[in-house]
C-alpha cells in the first residue's frame, strides 16, 4: 500500500503533488498572512539534533556552526522528480527592515538553479546573511566570498522573521513542504528569547503539524521546546516527537532505554501522532564525506542490531525513511481535508475586505487644487440643501421652526395685562383670565402672560395724570400711550437674541457636522475649513443683530397702515372691558371670537324664543355670574349673534364725544400720510415705568363701576329682549350686528378714557407683535441663513487661497491624510490585491 501511494505514477501521488504544489503558491504569494494553509513545522532546542533532521528529510547540508547557526525560518519545498536533481534558494519578504508586515508579499530567486549539491550550503549562508540585512540589496549576497561574511555579520540583525525559501526536486525525494526554525535558545539577552520564542510560537498555530525534536542525550521534562508544543497543541492531536542522537545512550544506560522505549511505543507521554526515532550521522561521519545513502543504511543497521530497538514490536516508528513516509502521508490528509474550505475563506474575507475599503476615502489621483475646489464646491451645495430644507435635509429647518415658536410665545407673553375693574379688590372672582386668540389656538400655542402687576384702570388713570404736560381737556397724552407700548416691547430684545442665538447653535452644529462628513481624512483642511466658517459665521451674526437692533428700534415707535385691523381689535377690547364691567360676561384679557354676517334669512322673528342652555348670556354663561367658573366655560354666542359679522360694530358714545382714533396714537396709526410721531428713544426701557396698585376714587368704592349700568332682570327675558331687538335691526338694514355690540350702548363710564387707552394699547401691541413674529425670523432666514449658504463657497475660495500661485503647494499641505488611514488603506489594498490571486489560484485548481 505505501509502495502503491508512493509511486509517482498512481493517482493519490498526483493529486498530492498538485495539491502540495497549490499551498506552496499560495505561500509564495503571502497567502499565509489571511488563511490558515497546512504546513509542517520543525522545532527543537539548540544543539537538538534538528539540523541534522533536516538534512536527512531534504537530502542537502545546511548550514552548521557552534551555537546557534539558523537565524531565520527555512522552507523547504521537495517534489518528486523523474529529472536531475536541482535546487533554487529563495528569499520571501514578508517583514519590512523595522518589523513591520509589508503590504505585499514578494518570493524573489536569490541566484540561479543550483544542479550541485555541495553548492547549497553556501548559497543558504548566503541568503540568510541578506536576511539579516534588509536594508541592503540582496543582489549583493549572491556570489560574496565567505571572506567578508564576518564584515556584514556585525550589523545584521540577530533574528529575522524573513524566509529563505527552499525548493528541491529530484528522483530520490517525497513530496513534502516544511519549515525549519531557530532553534530555541534559554542562554541569551532575553529580549533575544523572547523575539525567537514569539516565531517560533507564530508558526505553530492553526492547521500545523508540530515536529518537535528531542535529543535523547536529554531528560523529556527538560525540553522547553516540548513544553511550548504542549502549550499551543494541548491535546498532542497535532504534535509528533522524533527522538534524535539515539547512539549517545551507551549500554549500561538500561533505565534511560527503558524509559524512551516506553515513550516511542504510547506508554508514556503518549501523543495523537506518536513518536519515531532516528540516528543521523554524527561529526566523524560527515567529515568523511558519508552519502546519504550510506547515511540511511547505517541507521537501519542500527536500529536492527541495538537493543532495545531491535525488540521493539514498533518497528515502523524507526528510522527517517518511516518518518518523510508518515509526515507526506498526514500532510496530504491535512492539504485534503482544508482545501474546500479554502474558496469559502477567501470568498468571506475578500468581502470583508472590500467593505471595509469601500469604507475608506478612496486615494487622491487629481490635482490638489482642483480636488480641493471639488471638495469645497460639494460642501456648499450641501449647506444650501441644508438652509433651504427638503425631505432630506429638514434637520435645521425643524430645529428653527420650534426655535421661531418659541420666539413667537415669548413675544406673545409680554402683551399688557390690562384688567377692566378699578383695583384688584373690585375685580372680584372673575377678574383677569389668560386664553388663546384664535390665531394661536389654530397653531397649537399656549398663551401665558407676561410677569408683572396686573393694570387695572386706576393704574391707567394714574399714568395719564402723570404723563400730562399742556394737552387741552379730555385729551391723553401721546406720550402715557407711547410708553405703554414700550413697557410691552422692553422683553422683545433678550427674546430677539435667545433666537438669533438658537438658530445660530443649530446652523453651527449642522454645518461642523457636515465639515466633519466631507472632510474627516483630512485634519489640515478640516482645521483651516473650521477657522474660516466660523469668521463667516461672526460676520453674518453681526450683520444680523445689527438689522434686528433696527426692526426692534422701528417698533419703538407706533406705527402701521394696517388700520382696519388695529380698529376692529380695539373695538373688540373696548366692547369686552366694557360687557366686564356691566357684568354681561366674564373678562378675559383676550379679543373676541370672530363674528359671522347675520342675513335676513337668519334672523328671529320677535317674540320667538332661541334655545339657550339655562338662560345663558351672549358666551353661554348667566351675566350675574361673578363666580370665576363663568371663564372657565365654553362660550357659546346666541344663534342670531354666531351669524353675525365681525366687521362694522356700532360706535359706543363715549363722555367726550370722541372718535374711537380721537387719540394722537390713534391718529398716527389709522393714517399713513399723516405727521410722523417723534423718534423713540433707541433704549426702549427710557419711559418705562413702574405700577403700583391705586386706591379706588372717593365716592367709587362703594358704588356700581359704572355711570349707568344694564337692567337687571332674567336671562331668559333678556335673551328674549335681546333676539327681538336683533330682530328689528336686521329690518332696520344693520346686518351686521351682534349682542356683544350691545354693550356700547351703555351709557359712558367714569373710566372710558382708560378703557379707551387700555384697548388701543393692547390692539397695537396685537398689530406690532404680530410684525415682530414674522420679521424677526424673515430676517434671520434672509441675513444669516441664506446668506451664509449663499456666501460660503466665495469666501473659502479666498480664505484658501484657491486660485493662487500657491495654491497647488497650499492645497497638498492641506490633503495630508491621517498616516494611520493611509497605512490601513494601503494595507487592505494590498491583502485584496493578495486574495484576488489566492482566488484565481483556486480557481485554476479547480476548487
Amino acid at each position: 500500500m505505501d509502495s502503491q501511494l508512493s509511486s509517482s505514477d498512481s493517482a493519490y501521488a498526483q493529486r498530492r503533488k498538485e495539491h502540495l504544489a497549490l499551498i506552496n503558491q499560495l505561500r509564495a504569494i503571502g497567502a499565509q498572512a489571511d488563511l490558515d494553509l497546512p504546513r509542517i513545522v520543525v522545532i527543537g532546542n539548540q544543539s537538538a539534533g534538528k539540523s541534522s533532521l533536516v538534512e536527512a528529510i531534504s537530502g542537502i547540508t545546511v548550514p552548521r556552526d557552534a551555537g546557534t547557526c539558523t537565524r531565520c525560518p527555512m522552507e523547504c519545498r521537495l517534489s518528486s522528480s523523474s529529472g536531475a536533481w536541482q535546487c533554487q534558494v529563495s528569499i520571501r519578504w514578508e517583514f519590512n527592515a523595522d518589523g513591520s508586515a509589508c503590504d505585499e508579499v514578494r518570493e524573489v530567486p536569490f541566484g540561479g538553479i543550483i544542479t550541485n549539491q555541495s553548492d547549497v550550503e553556501l548559497a543558504l549562508r548566503r541568503a540568510q546573511l541578506a536576511v539579516l540585512n534588509p536594508k541592503d540589496d540582496p543582489s549583493i549576497y549572491i556570489g560574496m566570498p565567505k571572506q567578508q561574511f564576518k564584515t556584514k555579520s556585525k550589523n545584521a540583525l540577530k533574528f529575522s522573521r524573513n524566509i529563505v525559501c527552499i525548493d528541491l526536486a529530484g528522483p530520490e525525494l517525497t513530496d513534502l513542504a516544511f519549515v525549519d526554525l531557530p532553534g530555541i535558545i534559554q542562554n541569551a539577552e532575553p529580549a533575544t528569547v523572547q523575539l525567537v520564542e514569539d516565531m517560533v510560537r507564530s508558526h505553530i498555530k492553526g492547521n500545523c503539524l508540530i515536529l518537535v525534536t528531542i535529543p535523547m542525550s536529554d531528560d523529556i521534562e527538560n525540553q522547553k521546546a516540548v513544553r511550548i508544543a504542549k502549550q499551543e497543541d494541548p491535546l498532542g492531536s497535532r504534535t509528533i516527537g522524533v527522538m534524535t542522537k539515539p547512539d549517545t545512550l551507551t549500554s549500561g544506560a538500561t533505565s534511560a532505554r527503558a524509559m524512551w522505549l516506553d515513550v516511542i511505543e504510547g506508554r508514556r507521554y503518549p501523543l495523537r501522532h506518536g513518536y519515531y526515532c532516528t540516528r543521523q550521522p554524527d561529526d566523524d561521519e560527515r567529515t568523511n564525506g558519508i552519502t546519504a545513502s550510506a547515511a540511511r543504511q547505517a541507521e537501519q543497521d542500527f536500529f536492527a542490531n541495538n537493543p532495545p530497538w531491535s525488540d521493539s514490536a514498533h518497528q515502523q516508528r524507526f528510522g527517517t525513511r518511516n518518518l518523510i513516509t508518515t509526515l507526506s502521508k498526514l500532510l496530504s490528509q491535512i492539504i485534503d481535508e482544508k482545501l474546500p474550505t479554502l474558496q469559502t475563506q477567501v470568498s468571506e474575507q475578500l468581502l470583508a475586505c472590500t467593505t471595509r475599503l469601500s469604507a475608506l476615502p478612496p486615494p487622491i489621483t487629481t490635482e490638489p487644487s482642483a480636488y480641493v475646489l471639488s471638495m469645497v464646491t460639494g460642501f456648499c451645495h450641501a449647506v444650501q440643501l441644508l438652509v433651504q430644507g427638503d425631505s432630506d435635509n429638514s434637520t435645521l429647518v425643524q430645529q428653527n421652526r420650534r426655535t421661531y415658536a418659541t420666539f413667537k410665545s415669548d413675544v406673545r407673553s409680554s402683551a399688557p395685562r390690562f384688567v377692566p375693574f378699578p383695583s384688584a379688590k373690585d375685580s372680584g372672582a372673575g377678574g383677569w383670565t389668560a386664553e388663546n386668540d384664535e390665531e394661536d389656538r389654530d397653531e397649537g400655542m399656549e398663551f401665558v402672560g407676561k410677569e408683572g402687576s396686573l393694570i387695572y384702570l386706576e393704574d391707567v388713570r394714574k399714568h395719564i395724570s402723570k404723563s400730562l404736560t399742556r394737552e387741552l381737556p379730555n385729551n391723553v397724552p401721546y406720550s402715557a400711550k407711547l410708553s405703554l407700548i414700550r413697557k410691552t416691547q422692553e422683553s422683545w430684545e433678550p427674546s430677539t437674541k435667545l433666537c438669533l442665538e438658537g438658530v445660530l447653535k443649530a446652523l453651527e452644529s449642522n454645518v461642523v457636522r457636515l465639515v466633519n462628513t466631507h472632510f474627516q481624512r483630512y485634519d489640515n483642511l478640516k482645521s483651516r475649513l473650521l477657522h474660516s466658517i466660523m469668521d463667516l459665521f461672526r460676520s453674518k451674526h453681526e450683520e444680523t443683530w445689527k438689522q434686528i437692533i433696527f426692526v426692534l428700534q422701528c417698533e419703538g415707535t407706533p406705527y402701521t397702515q394696517n388700520g382696519h385691523y388695529l380698529q376692529v381689535t380695539k373695538d373688540k377690547y373696548l366692547a369686552k372691558y366694557k360687557n366686564a364691567r356691566d357684568g354681561i360676561a366674564a373678562f378675559d384679557d383676550q379679543p373676541s371670537p370672530k363674528r359671522r354676517k347675520t342675513t335676513t334669512s337668519t334672523a328671529t322673528a320677535p317674540g320667538t324664543t332661541t334655545p339657550q342652555a339655562n338662560g345663558t348670556g351672549e358666551f353661554g354663561v348667566s351675566p350675574f355670574d361673578f363666580s370665576g367658573q363663568a371663564a372657565q366655560q365654553k362660550r357659546k354666542a346666541t344663534p342670531l349673534a354666531a351669524t353675525a359679522s365681525k366687521a362694522a360694530a356700532i360706535p359706543a358714545p363715549t363722555a367726550n364725544s370722541t372718535s374711537q382714533l380721537s387719540s394722537p396714537l390713534s391718529s398716527s396709526l389709522a393714517t399713513p400720510d399723516a405727521t410722523p410721531a417723534p423718534a423713540a428713544s433707541p433704549n426702549p426701557s427710557a419711559n418705562a415705568f413702574t405700577f403700583t396698585p391705586a386706591p379706588s376714587p372717593i365716592g367709587l368704592a362703594s358704588t356700581t363701576p359704572t355711570s349707568g349700568s344694564l337692567k337687571r332682570m332674567a336671562p331668559e327675558e333678556r335673551t328674549k329682549l335681546e333676539n327681538e331687538a336683533l330682530s328689528l335691526l336686521v329690518k332696520l338694514g344693520y346686518t351686521n350686528t351682534t349682542v356683544a355690540d350691545f354693550g356700547k350702548l351703555v351709557p359712558p363710564d367714569v373710566y372710558e378714557r382708560e378703557m379707551d387707552v387700555m384697548a388701543e394699547v393692547r390692539a397695537y401691541f396685537h398689530v406690532s407683535y404680530k410684525r415682530m413674529i414674522d420679521s424677526i425670523p424673515m430676517t434671520i432666514d434672509s441675513m444669516l441663513l441664506f446668506a451664509f449658504a449663499r456666501e460660503l463657497q466665495p469666501w473659502l475660495i479666498e480664505k484658501l487661497g484657491l486660485g493662487s500661485s500657491t495654491s497647488g503647494a497650499r492645497c497638498a499641505s492641506y490633503l495630508a491624510e491621517d498616516p494611520t488611514i493611509v497605512h490601513e488603506r494601503d494595507e487592505l489594498m494590498a491583502r485584496k490585491k493578495r486574495l484576488e490571486s489566492v482566488q484565481m489560484e483556486l480557481f485554476n485548481a479547480g476548487l
